[in-house]
């Protein structure tokens, strides 16, 4: 399965997890490192801009990265997300992530996005033994349009 990933180009070269390591998401706490990626490319790039917060983000340069994953070891949360979403009830993201990747237990999680919870986005434990099956197929150079610029 491919997977894609939007970073700068100065560590487009880096599996590592180590931005989410040193920072946190949602699915991560900081000390937790995580590759967060998505189905596709327009999901990737979504989720990189609503975490702007000046303009000059978007004048950086950026690379895609396509990666190469065993669909057979990535662990669906999903349905569990939606039976707590429907109960009114937040999912306890960083916890169950600290759970699976520090036990080494899962190479990878597929979860809802929260911008479009009919997409998903596959977030890697880049400290499990399956990553050295996980491969950049294609890096390429983002070209922003001018547009997704705020005035």
């Amino acid at each position: 399965m491919e997977v894609y990933r939007i970073c700068r180009s100065k560590y487009s070269n880096d599996l590592s997890g180590e931005g989410a390591k040193l920072y946190g998401g949602r699915w991560n706490r900081p000390g937790i490192a995580a590759l967060y990626t998505s189905e596709s490319r327009a999901l990737a790039l979504l989720e990189l801009i609503v975490h702007f917060n000046s303009a000059n983000a978007l004048c950086l340069d950026y690379d895609f990265l396509a990666l190469s994953i065993d669909e057979t070891q990535i662990v669906s949360l999903c349905e569990e997300v939606q039976d707590y979403e429907s109960q009114n009830k937040i999912f306890p993201y960083q916890e169950k992530t600290e759970v699976l990747f520090l036990e080494k237990q899962v190479l990878a999680i597929k979860v809802p996005s929260v911008i479009i919870p009919q997409e998903y986005n596959i977030i890697i434990n880049p400290t499990h033994q399956g990553m050295k099956s996980i491969h950049i197929l294609t890096k390429e150079k983002v070209m922003m349009d001018k547009r997704l610029r705020p005035v």
